[in-house]
């Protein structure tokens, strides 16, 4: 778990500190916390825990229904999405697939794991082009190579880059053309208008998959709650080999409860959307090379990255080292959208670093 962000664990045996000493920029997640009605509904079920969950997960996916205007059935909750990109090669039987890099590593893990034998396919994204995705260049390939599955992220991690719904679309009509399956991972999208999501094309499109993380905007990854939606043939393979009570009675109300959160969202773009701006001008006074973001966590170009990393290490603050993420190298690091405070505090070791 060392290849993701969010590991203050490793941080706390190394250091002998404690959680409240780490500020954590590693894991890209709302710095407001998680909404009040969410922690006062978790408190309202902890007697609920003598009980198994509901392995149906009933009331979360009708709460998801009614959100997203969908069909129960097309809905799959899962222990966070990272359960789910495990379960869709699995059940899908995958032996090519197209994957851009760099993205979220976990989708050549799952695929691997499924299929030891499987072949990936590499598509790289260019820094020179701010890593965005040609609708043009990415279907030619996926046609040119025969693949039988594509994964996007979208925005992008670590990019922070947006495909936006027009291209994407394109993309889905040229999968369902050449019946290959196209899995969208929208786990950031809660963080851009709503408008770009494609959650609402999966009904007429059998080859169309999209998964939604609430651990990120909600706040609420040591949940671990996610969900997808998928053609109903696709969501029964995916839930025959889905471990039973894999989403347990606390994720399962405190999503209800995120879901039905009043102004939260509100709040939420306010302040990352004002916080964006501090860092962003910071990097730039700073001269620090940053690819434009629509999420919530930037990628830095920085020569001397695993050093900082080292130096921000030693006083507390974790950045995502982006070494290990395939078509970077050690001169990357993704930080988080963190509060003002936190924000400010980066900045000035940041400054502090570079003189």
């Amino acid at each position: 778990m060392r290849d993701h962000g969010g590991d203050i664990y490793t941080h706390l045996e190394r250091y002998g500190t404690t959680e409240e000493s780490i500020i954590d920029f590693s894991a890209s997640i709302n710095p407001l916390g998680p909404p009040q009605s969410v922690l006062v509904e978790i408190e309202h079920h902890l007697d609920h825990v003598i009980h198994y969950p509901d392995s149906d997960a009933r009331r979360l996916r009708s709460k998801i229904s009614e959100a997203h205007d969908l069909g129960p059935a097309s809905i799959v909750c899962g222990n966070g999405c990272t359960e789910l990109i495990r379960l869709i090669p699995m059940a899908l039987g995958f032996k090519k697939v197209l994957i851009p890099s760099p993205t979220y590593s976990d989708y050549e893990r799952a695929c691997r794991l499924a299929n030891p034998g499987l072949t990936i396919i590499h598509h790289p994204l260019r820094k020179e082009n701010l890593f965005d995705i040609d609708a043009e260049g990415l279907t030619h390939a996926m046609v040119n190579e025969s693949v039988d599955a594509v994964f996007l992220c979208n925005p992008n991690n670590p990019t922070g880059r947006l495909i936006r719904k027009e291209s994407l679309t394109k993309i889905a009509e040229a999968a369902k053309q050449h019946r290959v399956y196209l899995v969208v991972d929208e786990s950031f999208i809660d963080f851009c208008p709503s408008t770009e999501s494609l959650i609402n094309n999966v009904e007429t499109n059998l080859y169309l998959m999209v998964l939604r993380s609430m651990t990120k905007f909600y706040a609420l990854p040591g949940i671990r709650i996610g969900y997808g939606v998928f053609p109903a043939e696709t969501a029964e393979a995916l839930r025959a080999h889905q471990a039973p009570w894999s989403v347990n009675t606390l994720a399962q109300v405190a999503a209800i409860a995120a879901l039905g959160a009043t102004g939260y969202r509100e709040e939420t773009l306010k302040i990352i959307g004002e916080q964006k701006k501090v860092l962003e001008q910071g990097f730039a006074d700073l001269g620090i090379d940053f690819t434009p973001s629509v999420a919530n966590y930037y990628l830095l170009a920085i020569p001397a990255a695993q050093q900082i990393t080292a130096y921000l290490e030693h006083r507390g603050l974790l950045v995502r080292n982006c070494a290990n993420f395939r078509g970077l190298n050690h001169a990357y690091l993704r930080v988080a959208v963190k509060s003002p405070n936190h924000n400010m505090l980066l900045l000035h070791y940041l400054e502090e670093y570079l003189g």
